[in-house]
């Protein structure tokens, strides 16, 4: 399980942000952050059983950055270990897009990164992996997470098995592995 989470006091675009990502991501659930300490997460998450904690910071009101945190429960009280942090240049939500189709129930994901051809759309394929328990290499998925690479930003779709978007469209800058425990 992923749990998906703002910064203190979001805009209603972030929150959005929050909800199609989590409506995306295998067995993600919303919390809503309020007063919470990243401590107090950790707590939440350890109850529910995730693995991850994804935070959506923002800038101006817009999704700007995604902390990947990393649930260590093998110590006496459950601790975070910040993994990533992935910079954003841009969202599009779903709701944004005309073409964007809701998909339910979604169980098979594959992450294809054949467009690949920066260190960063690289990172970001191995992140995803890690993520998503169940990716699989062939052409039986539910959602495909299609990375590809611009000029300067890569850029993250969630496509289903007719190719038709079915998530938000996500304008990546930069990766940063982290590796540091909170």
């Amino acid at each position: 399980m992923i749990i998906v989470t703002t910064s203190h006091k979001p805009s209603q675009r972030t929150r959005s942000f929050a909800k199609d990502l989590a409506s995306i991501l295998p067995g993600a659930k919303v919390v809503t952050r309020g007063k919470k300490t990243l401590k107090d997460l950790s707590v939440i998450g350890y109850g529910l059983k995730a693995k991850h904690i994804l935070v959506i910071s923002e800038k101006h009101g817009n999704p700007s950055l995604i902390k990947i945190f990393y649930i260590d429960s093998t110590t006496k009280y459950p601790t975070l270990i910040h993994k990533y942090s992935i910079m954003l240049k841009g969202v599009a939500l779903s709701r944004e897009n005309p073409n964007a189709i809701k998909t339910y129930g979604a169980e098979k994901y594959r992450v294809s990164y054949d467009l690949c051809g920066s260190e960063r759309c690289f990172s970001l394929a191995d992140i995803f992996t890690e993520l998503l328990f169940n990716c699989i290499d062939n052409d039986d998925y539910d959602i495909e997470i299609v990375l590809k690479d611009t000029t300067n930003l890569t850029i993250i779709e969630f496509v289903n098995a007719y190719k038709k978007v079915c998530g938000p469209v996500i304008k990546v800058s930069k990766v940063k592995k982290v590796d540091r425990r909170i």
